[in-house]
């Protein structure tokens, strides 16, 4: 700009001194000089606007690569956010002073307790284990990761601690921390091995007693004492096929492996028909044993597998028969369960006269191997009928329930589906 200046005053000029007369040939070579200055001035503008251009068109590429990276930055947050969120397990990111900075929704709802809100409390508030801050406070300091188990709230979490920068970084993270529940794994581990401790337990007693009574029936001449001791022998025998039955059963159901054969079936019959065959039962022990099913007197169709149901409503029976004295009474119930089921349900309920149940032990009743003390005395049963209903009412859809008092007798139950026909 400043050499076409130069030339348009180079112009100017030489028009003046060929206006004035003054001297033409000076005149001449003004304007020859401004002419010349001011092409060169042109040439070197329009060289400066397409450069001028280049480097906008330059800087245009770079922002739109900048924006594209952006987007993809955003992109991968995005779904990293997403992954996070859609994970059961915890995942914590503290800051150096081991204060919460991030928590994915399930850490947020297992920490969140009340109006307090988790991020930006320390983590010694939130999770109250030394242990952990310990191993927090070192990948923090050292960048050493480590791995344990936290137990919060009777829940246990194996923790990995990862630190994520370094001591010279300044970023917002320092620590991240992902918790995984082991509580079921644990329970069921634990319910595994209660279950072949009280198996051991169970077979030991009349393998005890068929030993002793074994022994005892060599050296016995009596023909009454052989007889007493091979009852003996017979009794505790059954009693061990029934055990090794009912474990066998529960272990089909509890795995899921192998699934109900459910049909259409007739309840009023198959209560019927379990009914009658334990009547004789219940008549040598003096009680009385009646049924009543639906009122309209039709029958009433259930979806279900009927050997299933027909063990249930037997365990059932058999309890009752065994804790009703002599006098007592028992009566099968059905009644149709709540309308706001999510599917209509019926219940088959057993009530007896019986001795009852202590408050204290029902919540308990239903479990493995789980006797009430009169039970355990006695010596009979094996602890697993009950625990077998509420598999077959669970694999059914349907639940378990129980009314009872001391004294006052006890009713048990559990609900099947109803068929679903026009």
């Amino acid at each position: 700009m400043r050499t076409v200046g130069i030339g348009v005053v180079a112009l100017l000029l030489g028009v003046g001194l060929f206006a004035a007369d003054v001297s033409v040939v000076g005149g001449v070579v003004a304007l020859v000089v401004g002419a010349a200055l001011c092409g060169f001035g042109g040439y070197l503008g329009r060289r400066g606007l397409v450069e001028l251009r280049e480097q906008t068109v330059e800087k245009g590429l770079a922002a739109e690569g900048l924006q594209e990276a952006l987007s993809e930055r955003t992109a991968e947050r995005d779904q990293l956010q997403r992954a996070l969120a859609s994970t059961g397990d915890m995942v914590i990111a503290l800051d150096r002073d081991a204060r919460i900075r991030y928590l994915n929704p399930a850490a947020a709802l297992t920490l969140r307790s009340g109006d307090r809100e988790p991020i930006g409390a320390p983590l010694l508030e939130a999770v109250e284990d030394p242990d952990l801050y310990d191993a927090v406070r070192l990948a923090i300091e050292e960048g050493t990761p480590a791995v344990l188990v936290v137990l919060r709230a009777e829940r246990r979490f194996r923790t990995v601690v990862a630190p994520v920068s370094s001591i010279a970084e300044s970023g917002p993270w320092s620590v991240v921390l992902a918790m995984h529940d082991l509580s079921d794994l644990y329970e069921a581990e634990i319910a595994r091995r209660d279950f072949f401790i009280n198996a051991s337990h169970e077979l030991r007693t009349p393998l005890a007693s068929i030993s002793a009574a074994a022994e005892t029936l060599e050296v016995v001449s009596k023909p009454a004492d052989s007889e007493r001791f091979r009852a003996i022998i017979q009794s505790e025998a059954e009693r061990m096929s029934q055990l090794v039955e009912e474990m066998l059963a529960l272990a089909r159901l509890e795995s899921g492996l192998t699934e109900p054969a459910m049909e259409v079936v007739g309840m009023e019959s198959l209560l019927a028909d379990a009914v009658d065959s334990i009547r004789p039962q219940a008549e040598r022990e003096g009680l009385s044993l009646s049924y009543s099913g639906l009122d309209g007197g039709t029958e009433t169709l259930i979806m279900a597998d009927p050997e299933l149901v027909e063990r249930a409503v037997l365990n059932l029976l058999h309890n009752a028969v065994k804790f009703t004295d002599e006098g007592g009474s028992i009566e099968v119930l059905c009644e149709f369960g709540d309308a706001a089921d999510p599917a209509p349900m019926v219940w088959i309920r057993v009530r007896d006269t019986g001795i009852g149940i202590e408050p204290a032990e029902q919540s308990r009743i239903f479990q493995r191997f789980y006797r009430v003390d009169r039970a355990r005395q006695s010596g009979g049963g094996t602890g697993l009928g009950l625990a077998v209903v509420r598999h077959i009412a669970e694999v059914h859809g349907g639940a378990v329930s129980l009314e009872s008092a001391p004294g006052r007798g006890s009713t048990f139950g559990f609900s099947v589906p109803l068929a679903q026909h026009a």
